[in-house]
């Protein structure tokens, strides 16, 4: 079988066949196919060395390595129908060796970028017990070329050597951005059901904007649950300054301020999720300046297994139900994986809550939600050089939100209920083909629809108002890329990735009354834009393992640069440089610097202008000279047709240890810094101050002509609100405020992640991973020039300074036990006169995993997981509300679910 991707590539073809006959004389038998067969392994934790050789066992396939690179080092336990390569991959993840294979038999195991010739080898497998001391590895197999071990991409499987890491479009380059992976086993350990679940953990995202902990009615600072989907807010810049990636490819925005949910992609079809915190623009486009998230699906997944959990809140509500199925196969030419889940939750409500019986207990804190979703990921080869690959889902859920007006009246009789309906579905076929000169090019088509339907009732005495909200968004994207290499330098290969593409992508709105049982639709609009995009990206090896000398362990530059023109918006060309540069094998060094932007939403390019007519008393202070007595004010807001795209400048520097006399243990640090300028707001923070405040003046016009005042009015889609309590006089305008949406924004984010990990034998048994993790964010905006800086972290609603998580990892034959600490900084309720401090939410989280030992019969390959989240039932802190009705807590900080106990079982063939 051919191999694929820029390693095998390293390989010269008498290396291959002179290794594989000294190997094949040693009496070895043919080995299962490992790209196409799956095996059942049964492999237990503990130490690697004897990991290793089970594996050989099992697989039939040959390991070779160093001693020195097992020796003390862990294995996580393997016990799981899987291709040997994905195998593996696990034995191996974060123990700093990574995959050689020289052909479908024998897999040469060896740290990033070996130097060559590093010394006795150990084989494991079929090989007869007397060659267990083997050669040094010859240079054209040891040297790796692909950068240091430090920004060196994960073991993936032998599919994902064609899938570039995120952070970079080039194979095997070294990225000089911070990433963050989650596996879908990492996550599963630690008591993570879905994708939410995986966004509230995650520490550079805030779980604030349009996420399902988001409590409904009330002030929550803006945020608000509009249809219980899940997106990621990095650096809480917004869910829209966050690019969300499928196996690299855009998706439909789900939600008005163009959110990607992340809630319609079952664990059970993810591999991997790669977060890189930091502006990619210049590789990825809009969006990407918080930065960018990869949802890698499985591909080679054989075998079946399904899964039932039933969880609830021991406080009350939030029952929950899921059922997941998971099914694939694996051929010589390709593969198939399906997965589906289904998930129903009930609410929790006010009278659940000992902090919010005081509401009336109709109110939700969490809404009651069901959903189904399915995912189909596939490839087939179509012909030498020519592959094929598919990713396809649709989701569908419903949900319930009541939200209470008053604490007396339940929300029927005089409140809102509202009953979204979102339905999803995205499909992307991609050709890949092999070029000369080792290149490669592909071409992608995605075509994706989001659909939010809203039924709304609005309650006064018991009078239902109903109304509907329906919004679509939709995705149409073509992409052409090719890859490969440019030119041999000492250091390895200088590498380009280029590409251009289309996009068109839109938003529908209908909003309408039910009058006497006919809908009378009060706005239609469709907006519509296209962009063309081209873009290019160079890695270029300054030093490798070719040239390394003292000082110099590997120096890698970077360069990528990308230009959009969106249709009547605006064009943008955004650049990107990176260096890695590792002194020593055991530390590395890496910077970037880049601009990223983002395109205004479609809402808040189609939004209603809306005018009202106030009377001049209710402002204070006076403008001097003030306004006469009985004066009025037009009052302008809504969006803006002249909006352009929001800009950012980016950088980061991060130190990375992994000291080779302490095996198994990763120190990461980063420092960000995010620019972020043109933001859209609206420019006026307090409209009835905002006359006598100079930091307004250019949104204010002062006595205006009548023709002026006219004109406004006739352009005002809904005529004007005329709530000065008399006869609309434009004479008697004396002051026009202008609050539309404007690019006068700034914010500042800066602060830093640190991470460590520490993987640990104890014994032949037993295997100990240690985490830790924190993240630290200093944020600022000025919503125009002038105006004093607003706080946007530390401060209610907003991200705590400080997000901490701990983690403990043990496991032992066919037992797993993890252990999480979560810590979410207090912050300061800064909306009275005299603020007041909110405490810290500090949780603590368990899960256990055990497999049945049966080798027969209904339990075999039976797991049980018995999960206890926030086991300490920490709550939330109550809060000062101006309306009685309101939600007495922060609840884009705090969650309401309190400790929730969960039990699934899983079997698999």
């Amino acid at each position: 079988m051919k191999m694929r991707g820029s390693l095998s590539l390293l390989y010269g073809a008498a290396t291959y066949a002179a290794l594989s006959c000294a190997l094949l004389a040693n009496g070895s038998v043919r080995a299962r196919e490992t790209r196409s067969e799956a095996i059942a392994f049964n492999i237990p934790g503990g130490s690697l060395q004897a990991a290793l050789t089970a594996f050989a066992g099992q697989s039939g396939l040959q390991l070779i390595y160093a001693p020195e690179n097992v020796a003390g080092r862990a294995a996580s336990a393997v016990r799981e129908k899987l291709p040997a390569r994905v195998a593996l991959d696990r034995l191996i993840k974060g123990t700093g060796l990574h995959i050689r294979q020289v052909n479908e038999r024998v897999i040469v195991l060896e740290r990033y970028g070996t130097r060559p010739g590093t010394g006795g080898l150990t084989v494991s497998g079929e090989a007869d017990a007397a060659s267990q001391t083997a050669a040094p590895i010859p240079d054209s197999i040891a040297a790796s070329g692909v950068g240091t071990e430090r920004s060196a991409p994960d073991p993936m499987t032998a599919r994902d050597e064609e899938i570039v890491v995120t952070g970079s479009r080039i194979r095997g380059a070294a990225s000089p951005s911070p990433r963050t992976t989650a596996t879908r086993q990492a996550l599963e350990d630690a008591g993570i059901t879905d994708m939410a679940g995986f966004s509230r953990i995650l520490l550079q995202n805030f779980t604030g904007g349009q996420n399902p902990g988001v409590a409904g009615g009330g002030d929550q600072g803006g945020q608000n649950n509009i249809n219980n989907s899940a997106t990621l807010n990095l650096r809480g810049l917004g869910p829209d300054a966050t690019l969300t990636l499928i196996n690299g490819h855009r998706l439909a925005y789900d939600a008005l301020n163009q959110g990607i949910d992340i809630s319609t992609i079952p664990l059970a079809a993810i591999e991997r999720v790669e977060v890189v915190a930091d502006g990619a623009s210049a590789l990825y486009g809009s969006d990407a300046v918080g930065g960018v998230a990869n949802i890698v699906l499985r591909r080679d997944y054989s075998g079946a297994q399904v899964s039932a959990r039933y969880g609830a809140s021991t406080d009350g509500g939030n029952s929950q139900q899921q059922y997941t199925g998971v099914t694939g196969a694996r051929w010589n030419s390709g593969g198939v994986m399906v997965a589906a889940d289904y998930t129903h939750s009930s609410p929790i409500t006010a009278a659940d809550r000992s902090y919010t019986r005081h509401l009336d207990e109709s109110q939700m804190l969490l809404l009651r939600n069901s959903q189904f979703s399915a995912v189909v990921a596939g490839h087939q080869r179509l012909a030498e050089g020519v592959t094929f690959e598919i990713d396809a889902q649709v989701a569908a859920r419903r949900s319930r939100k009541a939200t209470a007006f008053f604490v007396t009246r339940d929300a029927y009789t005089d409140g809102l209920v509202n009953r979204p309906r979102v339905r999803t579905w995205a499909l992307t076929p991609v050709v890949r083909i092999e070029l000369p000169s080792q290149w490669t090019a592909s071409l992608e088509f995605t075509r994706s629809v989001s659909k939010t339907d809203i039924l709304s009732h609005r309650f006064t005495a018991g009078v239902d108002s109903p109304g509907r909200l329906t919004y679509e968004n939709h995705l149409t994207n073509i992409e052409g890329s090719a890859e490969g290499p440019l030119v041999h330098l000492p250091g390895g290969d200088a590498r380009l990735a280029i590409g251009a593409g289309y996009r068109k992508f839109g938003l529908d709105i209908d909003v309408s009354q039910i009058v006497g049982g006919a809908s009378v639709t009060t706005r239609d609009a469709s907006e519509k834009r296209n962009s063309r995009f081209a873009y290019g990206e160079l890695a270029v090896p300054i030093v490798g393992p070719a040239n390394r000398s003292s000082g110099f362990y590997d120096l890698h530059l970077s360069a990528a640069v990308r230009y959009e023109r969106y249709e009547g918006i605006d064009e943008v060309a955004t650049p990107k440089f990176g260096i890695v540069y590792a002194p020593h094998r055991d530390v590395t060094f890496k910077a970037s610097w880049g601009r990223s932007f983002k395109i205004p939403t479609l809402n808040q390019i189609n939004q209603v202008q809306a005018g009202s007519l106030l009377p001049a008393s209710l402002f204070a202070p006076q403008p001097s000279p003030g306004l006469p007595a009985g004066a009025t004010v037009l009052l302008l807001g809504g969006g803006n047709p002249d909006l352009r795209a929001e800009r950012a400048t980016t950088w980061t520097a991060t130190f990375e240890l992994r000291p080779s006399f302490i095996p198994d243990l990763e120190i990461t640090a980063t420092y960000f810094d995010v620019d972020y300028r043109q933001r859209i707001a609206s420019p006026v923070t307090s409209v009835l101050s905002s006359l006598g405040n100079p930091a307004f003046a250019d949104f204010i016009t002062f006595n205006p002509s009548a023709q002026q005042i006219e004109a406004i009015i006739a352009g005002l889609p809904e005529g004007l609100s005329n709530q000065s309590g008399g006869p609309f006089d434009p004479a008697g305008v004396g002051a026009i405020i202008d609050t539309s949406l404007r690019n006068t924004a700034r914010e500042r984010a800066r602060g830093l992640d640190i991470s460590a990990l520490y993987r640990a034998a104890l014994g032949e048994e037993d295997t100990l991973t240690l985490t830790a993790a924190a993240s630290y964010l200093d944020a600022d905006r000025k919503l125009s020039a002038g105006q004093a800086p607003l706080e946007r972290s530390g401060v209610i609603f907003t991200p705590p300074h400080w997000r901490v998580r701990g983690g403990l990892n043990w496991e032992r034959a066919n037992t797993q036990v993890a252990a999480s600490l979560n810590y979410a900084g207090g912050v300061v309720d800064n909306r009275f006169v005299v603020p007041a401090a909110i405490g810290t939410f500090t949780t603590l989280d368990l899960s256990a995993g055990f497999r049945s030992t049966a080798q027969a019969g209904l339990l075999r390959n039976v797991d049980l997981r018995v999960s206890a989240l926030n086991i300490l039932n920490e709550k939330p802190d109550v809060i000062r509300t101006s309306d009685p009705a309101a939600i007495p807590f922060d609840s884009t900080n705090q969650s309401s679910i309190g400790r929730f106990v969960s039990l699934a079982v899983t079997k698999s063939w």
